[in-house]
Parts: structure tokens; C-alpha cells; sequence
């Protein structure tokens, strides 16, 4: 991860912590890589994330090699882009799978997170079908239609959001969520289009 970034010219960081979430009271050490694309005004930030651990039962291809290697390909292209207005905050969070530990470390520990005004996070839900919006935050209207705009077949129901919500897991979406941010959790399956034109 870190070689990719700095081959597109970041310099990414690390935020190296042991760290442990209330919400599931669950501890462990946390290494999440930060980069940054600034903006022109750089007084916001867009927080594009993904997990880079996986289960201990799956190699981690889709949950979530596919929402890493998503934004390794955004900050790519994004660097060659003129700057947009906010910073673009690349998080690759560590330790989500035993207790969104890595999200909830950079939420409460790093400044970076007082900049950010919305998520877009990238998360693992099957191993077939379409990528799919699954999860928003409340007044959803204006995140929905740029969603349909800006995405050439967009996919996502009300539907997905209730399933999924009477599951026993969460993502690292629900950190932010919690915190009142607005933002937006797609979920990959193998088949992996690059929503690059969602951040801006």
C-alpha cells in the first residue's frame, strides 16, 4: 500500500497506537495508513476508506482487497487531477475486523478527522453480483441523487440497508456514522468499478 502511494507521489503516515473500541470492547494494536491529496481550500476533507486486515477465515480478496486496491486506483487518478476545493483524506484503516478498532483510533486520535465533513467507505458484502451502495446516513436525499449521477450504473435499495442492519456486524462506516458524519458505504463484490467520479 504504501509503495503504490508513493509511487503516485504521496507521503503517506502511520498512525501507530494500541487502541481498543468501547462500542464492542474490544483492544488491539492498530497501524492505519494516511495520505493526503490537499485541496484548494483545505479548510474540509472527503475521508475515502478501507480495511486492510481480513477474517482469519478468508484470504481478504474481497473483504477488503478489493476496497483497497478501489482506492490505491483513486489516488492514482487522483493525482493527476487538478485539486479539487476539500482535501481527500486516503485512510486504510487496520483492525476492523476485530471491532472497527482501526476507524475508531483515527475518530478519536487523529487531527485529520476534525476536517472531515463526509465518508465514503468500501466494504466487502459477497463474492458475486454488482457493487452496491448499501448504507447512508440520515437525510439522505442530496448523497442519493449524486450517487445516481455521478456513478454509470448505480446500484443500491432501501432493501440492502434493512437486511443488513438486522445483522450481527457492522463496518467501519458505522465509527463515523455514530459521529454524525454524512457519507456512504459501498459494497464490493468481485466485479469492482472505480467510483472516482463519486468524490468529486
Amino acid at each position: 500500500i504504501v509503495a503504490h502511494l508513493e509511487s503516485s507521489g504521496y507521503e503517506p503516515e502511520f498512525q501507530s497506537r494500541f487502541h481498543c473500541n468501547p462500542m464492542f470492547g474490544s483492544c488491539s494494536p492498530v497501524e492505519n495508513i494516511i495520505a493526503v491529496r490537499p485541496g484548494l481550500e483545505g479548510k474540509h476533507a472527503v475521508l475515502l476508506t478501507a480495511h486492510y486486515d481480513s477474517g482469519w477465515t478468508g484470504p481478504g480478496a474481497a473483504d477488503d482487497g478489493a476496497g483497497i486496491a478501489t482506492i490505491l486506483e483513486i489516488a492514482r487518478m487522483v493525482a493527476d487531477f487538478p485539486p479539487f476545493d476539500n482535501d481527500i483524506i486516503l485512510l486504510f484503516s487496520d483492525s476492523e475486523e476485530n471491532g472497527l478498532i482501526g476507524a475508531d483510533a483515527f475518530a478519536e486520535h487523529h487531527p485529520l478527522f476534525r476536517k472531515v465533513k463526509t465518508v465514503i467507505n468500501l466494504e466487502a458484502r459477497g463474492n458475486s453480483g454488482p457493487s452496491a451502495l448499501f448504507e447512508t446516513g440520515d437525510g439522505n436525499r442530496r448523497v442519493i441523487r449524486m450517487f445516481s449521477r455521478s456513478v454509470d450504473r448505480p446500484v443500491g435499495n432501501s432493501l440492502a440497508y434493512e437486511m443488513y442492519r438486522r445483522m450481527p456486524n457492522d463496518t467501519d462506516y458505522t465509527v463515523y456514522k455514530r459521529k454524525g458524519l454524512m457519507g456512504v458505504n459501498f459494497a464490493f463484490a468481485q466485479g469492482v468499478p472505480v467510483y472516482h467520479s463519486v468524490i468529486d
